[in-house]
């Protein structure tokens, strides 16, 4: 049964080689219902995509619709948590330095919530982790600028999930705790899989700031 009232179009991947984020339903919806946006949407394979999947984070494989026919779809549906509404809210608070500050806040307690309660730590390289990447967030540029301290963050997107790496090898760290390599002394690193929220909480908390630090790799 569809839920109307919650119904809306979200990122299920992003492509770093040629479509960027791709977006779909996020509840099955009646066949007539989809057959009235179907021609707005395409069923994505993996052979699709210029390098297959290899430069690509999240579920590529589905109905997929492009961000620019994102609002011919809610139209057509009927959808009122439309895309531009969400965005429009994450502006308005950004537009005052308080509301921002607060915001910026609460997406940093839910990222270590998600993360650190709910992410895996398998071993890892983080040079591996970069080659791979599809796109790499460092928060006020806290790696680029204090990763020979040992400290920083890194948001890193592969195709096997989203990776939330805690530099920790500045003195008095504790390096057991570490499972990602790197050639500063090591980083804790958290696994999750793709998911809409996780990674607008990440673009809110990090304001999509891309690494721009020396090649990790």
């Amino acid at each position: 049964m569809v839920d109307a009232n919650n119904l809306k179009l979200e990122t299920k991947c992003f492509d770093a080689s040629e479509y960027g984020y791709l977006y779909g339903l996020n509840q099955k919806i009646p066949d007539d219902e989809f057959e009235k946006v179907k021609k707005y949407m395409r069923n994505f394979r993996r052979k699709d995509f210029a390098d297959g999947i290899i430069k690509v984070t999240g579920r590529p494989e589905g109905y997929r619709c492009l961000e620019k026919d994102v609002s011919k779809v809610e139209e057509i549906l009927g959808i009122e948590n439309t895309l531009e509404k969400r965005r429009n809210k994450i502006k308005n608070a950004f537009a005052d330095p308080l509301k921002k500050r607060q915001l910026k806040d609460q997406c940093y307690d839910w990222l270590n919530t998600l993360f650190l309660k709910g992410g895996t730590r398998p071993k890892q390289n983080l040079s591996r982790l970069a080659l791979h990447s599809t796109k790499i967030y460092d928060p006020n540029d806290s790696f680029k600028n204090d990763s020979e301290y040992g400290k920083g963050t890194l948001f890193i997107y592969t195709p096997h999930g989203m990776w939330y790496i805690i530099n920790n090898c500045g003195g008095g760290s504790n390096l057991s705790l570490n499972n990602v390599e790197s050639p500063q002394g090591g980083a804790i690193g958290y696994r999750l899989v793709y998911d809409d929220t996780l990674d607008t909480l990440i673009r809110i908390y990090t304001e999509e700031n891309e690494y721009s630090g020396e090649k990790l790799y």
